[in-house]
């Protein structure tokens, strides 16, 4: 005779054996290794239907016997495997392939920008909440859906009741909805300077470098993120990504640069790893602050920059305020005026820090002791820099001097005549 097992997991066997007529007999095993449900159906070898059989809950037990008593094993040369797949039109595609029909991501439309502009649809992942063991017979796999020891003991395979398993796919369907509409909330370092906007957004540090040097102390962060079309003949209105970031370690190296891309990531990482070969070295006095007042114009952006004291902190444009916490700057006033153009922001900053004088480079240019004047201090002045050669008996000329243009709202400001823009508000009358 000859008999055909198919299980889950295990793959179909024949057995051969001497006897006056050939019988087929096959097991169906739904579950293994216990609660067995197992099918015999007896078909002669001519194709004729003798008798067909019932489905019987056994355990593995009764094939272990069915196997020795019905079939018998002449030799290991006559066993067989044979792989058993569910093969149809619904398994014959990949998951990618499907993603891509459902989306319309290919086709000579979409190459050549036909269509409507509808809002595009995104991949889901179908995976996420799904558990290993877990089905629509309920089963409990000790080590997958449930611990595998309890009370000291290992677990055995078991099924859950009819009511228990509606529950959990009920739960399950309700997480499910709750991913899809539930807000996601980010913590502060992730959020920016405002939610709708990818300004301030932290990437990390940048990816290690190709000798295996690593940028751990760096740190990324997004200053702008525009769309960017262009009109071509053979594929119409083409969309690239163009990113500017920051990068710094908070100890005076920072560097900013573009990266361009069709997808959004593939600019982010090009961005913070051009970045990171760009650096600039801000000098800092006392590791805190400029060194100097700073007035700087880039094509039509102004910028002027105030050297300010310990804890007064950074009241600048939101930019140069993540700028300058990555280069590790923390008091200083900043006002912009003319074009708040980002890219020529960025390189103004970047453009007039790099080149400010320190009080040593000031003193050795001058010949002549460099002095402070702090508000504390009163009229005493405090030396903050000496010359390294013979020191200038001469003072300065007038025409060395440099022409410090006065901005009229400061001179206001400190001769009190500065008005607030709550003066002239009036209280309602009560």
């Amino acid at each position: 005779m000859a008999a055909t097992v198919r299980a889950t997991g295990i793959l179909p066997v024949l057995c051969g054996a001497s006897a006056g007529h050939l019988w087929s007999r096959q097991l169906y095993l739904n579950s293994f290794p216990t609660a067995s449900i197992l099918a015999l159906k007896t078909v002669p070898s001519n194709g004729s239907l003798s008798s067909p059989g019932t489905r019987d809950s056994r355990h593995l037990i009764s094939l272990t016997r069915a196997l020795q008593t019905q079939c018998c094993i002449s030799s290991p040369s006559n066993l067989m495997g044979q792989q058993y797949r569910f093969y149809s039109f619904f398994t014959k595609l990949t998951a990618d392939e499907l993603w891509r029909g459902a989306l319309a991501e290919s086709g000579a439309g979409t190459r050549k920008g036909r269509g409507k502009r509808t809002k595009k649809k995104k991949r889901k992942d179908l995976n996420r909440g799904q558990i290993i063991g877990e089905g629509r017979c309920g089963f409990l796999w000790p080590g997958l859906n449930v611990p595998l020891m309890r009370n000291g003991a290992v677990q055995t395979i078991a099924q859950r009741s009819k009511e228990e398993q509606e529950k959990v796919e009920a739960d399950m369907v309700r997480q499910r909805e709750e991913w899809e509409w539930k807000r996601k909330m980010k913590v502060k370092r992730e959020r920016g300077w405002s939610g709708n906007t990818w300004g301030g957004v932290s990437l990390g540090p940048p990816d290690p470098g190709p000798s295996g040097e690593t940028y751990d102390d760096f740190d990324t962060r997004i200053l702008e993120v525009r769309n960017v079309f262009n009109m071509t003949a053979k594929e119409g209105r083409k969309r690239s990504v163009r990113v500017l970031v920051a990068v710094g370690n908070g100890r005076g190296a920072a560097g900013f640069a573009i990266g361009k891309a069709t997808e959004r990531a593939d600019a982010f990482r090009k961005a913070k790893n051009k970045a990171v070969h760009c650096l600039h070295y801000v000098e800092r006095y006392e590791d805190h602050t400029i060194y100097h007042d700073i007035s700087l114009t880039f094509k039509r952006t102004h910028i002027k920059m105030k050297k300010q004291p310990r804890g007064y902190g950074l009241r600048c444009h939101r930019a140069i305020i993540t700028i300058c916490r990555l280069i590790g700057i923390k008091d200083m006033y900043a006002k912009v005026s003319g074009s708040v153009n980002m890219l020529n922001l960025t390189r103004g900053l970047f453009h007039g820090l790099s080149r400010q004088e320190t009080h040593q480079q000031l003193a050795d240019k001058k010949s002549l002791h460099v002095v402070e004047f702090r508000e504390e201090c009163g009229p005493l002045p405090i030396v903050v820099a000496s010359p390294k050669g013979a020191l200038r008996e001469d003072p300065e000329p007038e025409e060395e001097v440099p022409d410090i243009k006065l901005d009229w709202e400061e001179v206001k400001a400190a001769q009190g005549m500065k008005r607030s823009v709550w003066s002239s508000l009036k209280r309602a009358a009560t």
